[in-house]
């Protein structure tokens, strides 16, 4: 009941946001650096617009046609280029500038460049925008981001809530491009770790690293249009174009445009297209690594190479261009990652869009179970754990319980590592686990006290239980007041109910005598074969000791009749007692060596009190259910509420001289609706 009540607890824990948030923040964190950094993507490039270009690019001679590389052939080609010596700012980079880069991107070989960068309709960044426009248009597949704003607006009831709105991209590049797109990232934590493929939001929802894969996949695309006969979009833009392809791909079985594509590489593409339209609109990032993980060059040695015509890129490459560097903490555009630098430098948003990128065409994302899948590993977790640790010793318990953290947290690294598999790790372990050993160790606690109650008296039990010895009788004698009862014909009884309903009519008869002691404030130290002995008094105990006993006597008598006529009534022989009583010095505590040891009463009363019980034997043989003899000091010490006679004067086994011996009658005689019943013989 425990380990499930446990495991419940763990699995509804696991389902709440919170949860969701630890799981991010510190589940994560830890599966990511535990793994540490990864390869970079294949065939994926990184063009950064960093502080150090522009110093490289203000430090140029005067003269043009002295520039090396690829911008001297542009600068012969394009004015206004002499501009960029007087750069500023990354972002009034010109936009004559960015066409040089797209031609030289295209004269490398890129399949795909996206740029990362907003070209608003700014009358003041105009000048350019017609070369840019051409040399986009030239390329064929370069896609544009769409900036988006997040603005907060006035609600209902003085609220404000959050809107994001996108700033168009100037209709001239919007034109030649193959597509635009905005790209914004969630932040559910003080990391980055989520992105979209589609956000739910914006009035333009499909993201800029799908737009990539789309206009990556556009030469396998148009193969594919072209062998299934797909209908031909005709005056249609760029965009329009790979609008049209990209619905007639979703519409197209793969076992019809497979065949199509022979290389590994464009199938990728296209199934990475695929991913982003019908998976789900939000990825777990699968992060590289830190700052610059991902292939990269900066803008300055793209443009600058010594010798052109440029180095070509690999086969496929898909170019990034945005604000990207890596020295320069709190750089423009960049987000906290599990991997930023511990000097402040953060992952840069075109990396993050290449790392989507890469993602989607790699089927690289991580992947998340299902929210009833979470929540069963936690209950599962949680009441295996608890099982473990509450079998066996608590050493052992503890050593199984330490054990399956320890398996389950390498399952939980190996299924990251080998399966991008994302499972709750700071939920179960530093959550659940705690919760399993503090509340197992209340469930021994517990179990502990009940057994120590059902085997020990109750000032053993509570002084154990408190961390202290269990009374030990160190300090000496105290006032008692001891009772002994025994069955009278045992023998018989046994031989005719058998070992079984022996044993049940025992557990009933003691279960009835030791509630009948702690109801008078007495304790039931031993069971001794077919008796008990109790006590009364003793250092901590009541000072009436004698009169309780006395009552505890009487009661016992009383119910014990009562029983007898439901038994006679059922055809089952009665059960008849002796008790004997006695009061005096002993010492109450324990008896027996360091390693084993009993609770008990010490002392000649204690003894004598089980000779006056036996004693009954032959002076009480006429009492039906119930003989209870006392010695001289409890009658005097039970005071005038009670009847006592006197049965003679007795030398009890062990003594030299003769002691006076009482019957307890009352206050009232108990024995008298008895005396019909069959007694059995003792």
């Amino acid at each position: 009941m425990l380990a499930l009540a446990i495991g419940i607890a763990g699995a509804v824990a696991a389902l709440t946001p919170w949860a969701h948030r630890v799981e991010e923040t510190y589940g994560l964190y830890a599966l990511f650096t535990l793994r540490g950094p990864q390869p970079p993507p294949e065939a994926i490039e990184i063009v950064g617009l960093d502080e150090a270009s522009l110093e490289r690019l203000r430090a140029l001679p005067a003269d043009p046609r002295a520039w090396p590389g690829p911008l001297g052939t542009c600068a012969e080609r394009f004015e206004r280029l002499e501009a960029i010596r007087e750069l500023r700012s990354l972002d009034r980079i010109p936009r004559v500038l960015h066409a040089c880069l797209v031609e030289t991107l295209r004269a490398r070989g890129a399949r795909a460049i996206v740029f990362d960068i907003a070209f608003g309709d700014d009358p003041a960044r105009a000048a350019g925008t017609d070369e840019l426009a051409r040399a986009i248009a030239a390329h064929g597949r370069v896609v544009l981001l769409t900036r988006a704003r997040r603005i907060w607006t006035s609600g209902a009831e003085g609220t404000e809530r959050p809107e994001d709105r996108l700033s168009p991209v100037h209709p001239a590049l919007a034109g030649a491009a193959v597509a635009t797109a905005p790209f914004t990232l969630p932040r559910t934590g003080p990391r980055i770790h989520f992105a979209w493929t589609r956000h739910p939001a914006l009035a333009e929802p499909i993201q800029l690293p799908v737009r990539a894969l789309e206009a990556a996949a556009l030469p396998a695309l148009e193969r594919i249009a072209a062998t299934l006969a797909w209908p031909a979009a005709r005056d249609a833009t760029p965009a329009q174009r790979r609008a049209a392809l990209v619905a007639a791909l979703l519409a197209t079985p793969a076992e019809r445009w497979r065949p199509v594509v022979e290389d590994e590489a464009e199938v990728r593409l296209i199934e990475g297209v695929i991913r982003a339209h019908r998976g789900p609109q939000e990825l777990v990032l699968d992060l590289y690594g830190p700052p610059g993980t991902i292939r990269h060059r900066s803008l300055a040695e793209v443009l600058l190479e010594d010798d052109p015509p440029p180095r070509p890129l690999p086969a496929g490459t898909t170019v990034f261009v945005g604000p990207f560097d890596t020295r320069t903490a709190l750089a423009l555009d960049s987000f906290p990652t599990v991997f930023s630098d511990p000097r402040g430098i953060d992952v840069a948003g075109v990396e993050l869009a290449a790392t989507v990128f890469a993602n989607l065409r790699d089927d690289g994302a991580l992947r998340r179970p299902s929210e009833p899948a979470r929540a069963g590993l936690v209950l599962a977790f949680g009441a295996a754990a608890t099982l473990l640790l509450l079998r066996g010793t608590l050493a052992r318990g503890l050593a199984t319980a330490a054990a399956l953290a320890a398996a389950y947290a390498a399952a939980v690294f190996l299924a990251f590592v080998q399966g991008r598999l994302w499972l709750p790790l700071v939920v179960p372990l530093a959550i659940v686990l705690p919760a399993v050993l503090l509340l197992g160790q209340l469930a021994r606690y517990l179990g502990l006290a009940r057994w120590l109650g059902i085997f020990t008296p109750r000032p053993v039990r509570a002084s154990a239980l408190g961390g202290g010895d269990p009374v030990d009788g160190r300090r000496g004698p105290s006032s008692v007041t001891v009772l002994f009862t025994d069955i009278a014909g045992s023998t018989g009884l046994a031989e005719r109910l058998g070992a079984e309903a022996f044993k049940e009519r025992l557990d009933d008869h003691f279960t009835l005598l030791t509630r009948l002691v702690e109801a008078e404030g007495g304790e039931v130290v031993e069971f001794l074969g077919d008796g008990i002995m109790a006590y009364w008094g003793g250092r901590a105990g009541p000072s009436d000791h004698a009169a309780r006993a006395c009552r505890t006597a009487l009661a016992i008598a009383a119910t014990l009749a009562r029983d007898n006529r439901a038994r006679a009534a059922r055809g089952e022989p009665p059960i008849r007692l002796r008790i004997g009583i006695n009061t005096g010095e002993a010492v109450v505590g324990r008896l027996g060596g360091p390693e084993r040891s009993i609770f008990t009463v010490t002392g000649d009363i204690a003894n004598a009190a089980q000779r006056i019980e036996q004693l009954a034997k032959s002076v009480c043989r006429d009492r039906p259910t119930a003989a209870v003899l006392v010695g001289e000091a409890t009658r005097a010490a039970a005071g005038a509420a009670f009847v006592f006679e006197g049965v003679g004067a007795f030398t009890l086994r062990g003594r030299s001289s003769a002691e006076a011996v009482f019957r307890l009658v009352g206050p009232e005689t108990v024995e008298e609706p008895d005396e019909a019943l069959p007694t059995a013989s003792s």
